[in-house]
């Protein structure tokens, strides 16, 4: 169908957390012609425990993989060839895009490593101004900051809606 054309980012769903499992089975099994890519989102966020912060790599989005592919058809006639790996279409048989808007989005947040860092910034005045990270100039998405657990909800465009994802903020200070 778009043999040679726009790369198109697809998203799958895996059950019981096994994105890394679907990842590697992808990356082996899935021609170059039917897959660019496929990888997975992953954010930076702060956790303490044993009374120490330690900066930590979590899933952007739980339970789901991201291909990468020019050619749509090729890549649904491969997936359908092992129904017991790939049992994860959603949409009547046919794979879910990602919409453009997210996809941009997500470069912007996530970079080519498909990963967010850490922010942080300070609240002054009731305003947020993030100084450093992914979110520096992007303080409109930020839909709810949790200073405790040094996260921040955005909202994303998502077929005509938003979608909150979560994303590392540290707010150093606050007046």
């Amino acid at each position: 169908m778009r043999k040679g054309g726009l790369r198109i980012w697809y998203v799958l769903y895996c059950p019981n957390q096994k994105e890394e499992e679907l990842l590697y089975a992808c990356k082996r099994h899935l021609t170059r012609e039917a897959l660019e890519d496929a990888f997975v989102f992953t954010y930076d966020r702060m956790r303490r425990y044993n009374g120490v912060w330690h900066l930590e790599q979590q899933p952007l989005f739980p339970h789901y993989l991201f291909l990468e592919s020019r050619n749509e058809e090729k890549l649904t006639e491969e997936l359908k060839r092992y129904p017991q790996v790939f049992s994860v279409f959603e949409n009547d048989g046919k794979l879910v895009r990602v919409e453009p808007e997210e996809e941009k989005l997500l470069k912007i947040l996530c970079g080519s490593g498909h990963h967010s860092g850490m922010s942080r910034g300070y609240i002054r005045n009731g305003q947020t101004v993030v100084t450093e990270g992914p979110l520096r100039g992007r303080e409109n998405l930020i839909r709810r900051i949790d200073r405790h657990k040094r996260i921040a909800r955005i909202g994303m465009p998502s077929m005509g809606s938003f979608r909150e994802m979560q994303v590392g903020l540290e707010i150093i200070s606050k007046n």
